[in-house]
């Protein structure tokens, strides 16, 4: 019986039992492969639904970037080789000695400059990329050649002022996977994934060899990280070495991978990855780090520049081109080396590559150009759109702005202060608590381009936009609306009474003064606005009446309070010099008052044109009462207030107005030509008085800034008008001369008002 019981108690379950523990081992197994393929496929669409929302939309922050528009070249124009050097070296163009120019570059030759125009091909605007010879005889271009032949006008690019950069300030150019040379897929893909194209996300031998490392060092030293998975930890991920961070990191890039093609998550690499700092601004993207690091687009990179970006992956800014210039040069090399023993260079190539040196454009900071006319433009299309769709949305602002005009005016003003306390210390020791200050508009009237707006001397120490926002008085840059207002009574030859006068204001008396103290009696008109005389002014003013004057100035866009006080003739209120400078610009687009443009079009990432501006002009004035008044500002600037400007090389056809008020508080000059307009203030924000007049303050700024400007003014006698006769009067009489008369000028009348009587005092 013992032995029996042993033999029981030893002998196993019987098959039934064993049957239905396997079926309850196999139903356990499959519960628990079930309830982790739920979890894994609950983890699947999570994270599918994560990444197509992120990248399905928009995937990153793009701000808008700011335009100039383009610079306009052609033969015969007055421009030196250095300064078309300066123009493309602005543009990031680099200079080289080599025979073969690659996009980017230009080389200096003995007669001239050759360089190769990149292709620009923002939405809006495209430029085809070519080589062009350009010819000097001395300081004027001669000729340009392209590859089909002479070129009777190009278009330089339009230079890049700004972005409009959100909290983040990352700058990125988009590029689309096409654009990209196969070198620099080989490149980065040798150096950061060799593997890329051959894995589904996750390099598990890459995982299992970075493990390994990391048991023998005891740390976490390699991440075996695929391109696949590089882009999600930049774009969901932090930065952390954890199990955990990994683990969520290698599930969403099965997800990615499973989700878009390899082209499609190389071009989202190519575009999200940081590659160092400019300033303040962050560089993302192989796009805008070519165009940074190399003044290139990135479809014309070289082997050994797309090598260079490759190997500044690891450590953008320890691999800086412009700041460790060696640390670069032997990442780029190691980078090549890769590649060779990859076999995806050949040795002459890489041997080619390897020995190049690593050149790279000026570095150009800041990064705003034009900050004041960039801040208008900011301020004109947050009126059109939220704060984040500029900071995000990646639109294209193509603005009005001449960059060289808008460089030029800069430079006059900042010289132009410089040289006037120079020249009156007195200035400085006046101003110390509050500096000399000065603004300038420049305008084309003919289509109401703002070309440049400078709104004060610095913008890093004061961004306040004197320009738009300054309120002065006028003083006698007022002076030729009040004579506008007057030209259906009188013409250049009628005469006013330059007398002592004085006037009743409410009970209390009045006297205007002249700028000298002296009284000439008898003036024509001419004379008294080519010499500014107040009271002969005030007179005018008073006959034609104070309301139609505030009309004038009213249809002219003077929108600030305006008194009827005999003190308005002589600008004694408050406006913007904008509104000065378009009030001007009607005086020379001969009657028609335009609608100033400093945005001409907002385009899309996708091309769509979504806001474009067009000429806008209102009709305020006839041309031939235009005409007049200008007639009467030349001789301003050949007899009259402003005669000094042809001792300061102003040599060509003209009109414009000096300005000074009360104790000598602002300094003002207006001038013109048929093509160009600009308004210059100077003076200083607490309203102290800086002993300048208009025409030896704002005037000496105006002139310097035509000298430097005369490559792009083309200034042409001003056109007479129909409605306009024109007769030679004597100066004494006022009437028609005879050839006894001694003091003669020809003199331009309206039509209806032209002389017919024969000076008496000459005799017939």
């Amino acid at each position: 019986m013992r032995l029996r019981r042993k033999r029981q108690i030893f002998a196993g379950p019987d098959p039934t039992t064993r049957s239905r523990r396997l079926a309850s081992w196999l139903w356990y197994l499959v519960l628990l492969f079930t309830c982790l393929g739920v979890i894994a496929g609950s983890y699947f669409i999570y994270f599918s639904g994560e990444i197509r929302d992120a990248f399905a939309s928009r995937k990153w922050s793009v701000p808008a970037r700011v335009f100039s528009a383009p610079t306009s070249i052609y033969p015969g124009q007055s421009i030196s080789v250095a300064a078309l050097e300066q123009l493309l070296i602005k543009r990031r163009y680099r200079p080289t000695t080599s025979k073969d120019l690659h996009a980017g570059e230009f080389r200096r030759g003995e007669h001239g400059i050759t360089a190769y125009l990149r292709e620009f091909r923002f939405p809006g605007k495209e430029i085809a990329a070519q080589q062009v010879i350009f010819q000097f005889t001395r300081d004027k271009l001669t000729a340009m050649e392209g590859p089909l032949g002479p070129l009777p006008l190009l278009e330089l690019e339009p230079l890049d002022l700004a972005r409009l950069f959100g909290s983040n300030r990352e700058s990125r150019l988009l590029i689309n996977i096409n654009q990209v040379p196969r070198y620099l897929v080989d490149a980065v893909t040798a150096i950061e994934d060799h593997r890329y194209f051959e894995h589904r996300g996750v390099d598990w031998w890459g995982i299992l060899r970075a493990l390994w490392t990391d048991l023998r060092t005891r740390s976490i030293a390699q991440g075996g990280s695929t391109i696949t998975q590089q882009l999600i930890k930049n774009h969901f991920l932090t930065a952390e070495r954890t199990i955990r961070r990994k683990v969520v990191e290698a599930s969403m890039a099965l997800v990615l991978e499973a989700s878009y093609s390899k082209d499609e998550i190389l071009e989202m690499y190519l575009n999200e990855i940081y590659l160092g700092q400019r300033g303040s601004v962050a560089i993302h993207g192989v796009g805008e780090a070519a165009r940074y690091y190399f003044g290139r687009n990135v479809e014309d990179l070289t082997l050994a520049e797309a090598a260079t970006l490759a190997g500044m992956i690891q450590r953008p800014n320890a691999f800086s081109p412009y700041r460790h210039d060696r640390a670069c040069l032997e990442r780029r090399n190691a980078v090549l080396k890769r590649m060779f023993d990859l076999e995806l260079l050949p040795a002459s190539a890489y041997e080619e590559a390897r020995l190049s040196p690593i050149r790279v454009p000026a570095e150009v900071l800041p990064v705003k150009a034009a900050p004041y006319f960039v801040d208008t433009v900011r301020q004109q299309l947050q009126e059109l759109y939220p704060l984040q769709v500029l900071e995000r949305e990646g639109l294209t602002i193509h603005t009005t702005l001449h960059a060289e005009i808008a460089d030029a005016a800069e430079r006059a003003v900042n010289e132009g202060l410089e040289q006037l306390e120079q020249e009156h210390p007195k200035i400085t020791a006046s101003s110390e608590n509050t500096p000399l200050q000065a603004l300038m508009i420049v305008l084309q009237p003919k289509t109401g381009s703002v070309l440049a707006l400078v709104g004060g001397r610095d913008y890093d120490a004061s961004s306040f936009n004197r320009a738009l926002y300054a309120q002065r008085q006028p003083g006698s840059v007022i002076k030729p609306f009040i004579y506008l207002a007057g030209l259906d009574q009188v013409t250049p030859i009628s005469s006013l009474i330059d007398a002592p006068t004085t006037y009743d204001i409410d009970g209390r008396q009045w006297s205007p003064h002249n700028y000298d103290q002296r009284y000439r009696g008898p003036v024509t008109v001419r004379q008294a606005l080519e010499n500014s005389l107040n009271i002969p002014t005030v007179q005018l003013a008073m006959n034609v009446g104070l309301p139609r004057v505030i009309g004038t100035l009213r249809a002219l866009g003077i929108q600030s309070p305006l008194q009827p006080l005999p003190s308005l003739a002589l600008g004694a209120f408050e406006v913007t010099p904008l509104e000065l400078a378009r009030a001007y610009a009607t005086l020379d687009n001969e009657g028609q008052q335009p609608f100033l443009l400093a945005v001409k079009a907002v385009v899309a990432d996708t091309g769509e044109v979504q806001q474009q501006r067009h000429m806008d002009m209102t009709s305020v004035t006839s041309a031939a009462k235009a005409y007049i008044i200008t007639s009467m500002l030349e001789g301003v600037m050949q007899r009259g207030t402003a005669k000094s400007a042809r001792s300061l090389g102003i040599d060509f056809p003209c009109a414009g107005k000096t300005g000074t008020t009360s104790d000598y508080v602002d300094s003002w000059f207006v001038g013109y030509t048929t093509d160009l307009l600009a308004l210059v203030w100077v003076g200083c924000d607490e309203r102290v008085s800086t002993g300048l007049t208009g025409a030896s303050g704002a005037l000496k700024i105006w002139t310097r800034f035509c000298g430097l400007v005369r490559p792009w003014m083309h200034p042409q006698p001003f056109r007479i008008p129909p409605g306009i006769v024109q007769r030679l009067v004597c100066i004494d009489s006022g009437l028609l001369a005879t050839a006894n008369c001694t003091r003669k000028q020809v003199e331009s009348f309206l039509s209806d008002q032209v002389p017919n009587s024969v000076c008496g005092i000459h005799g017939k």
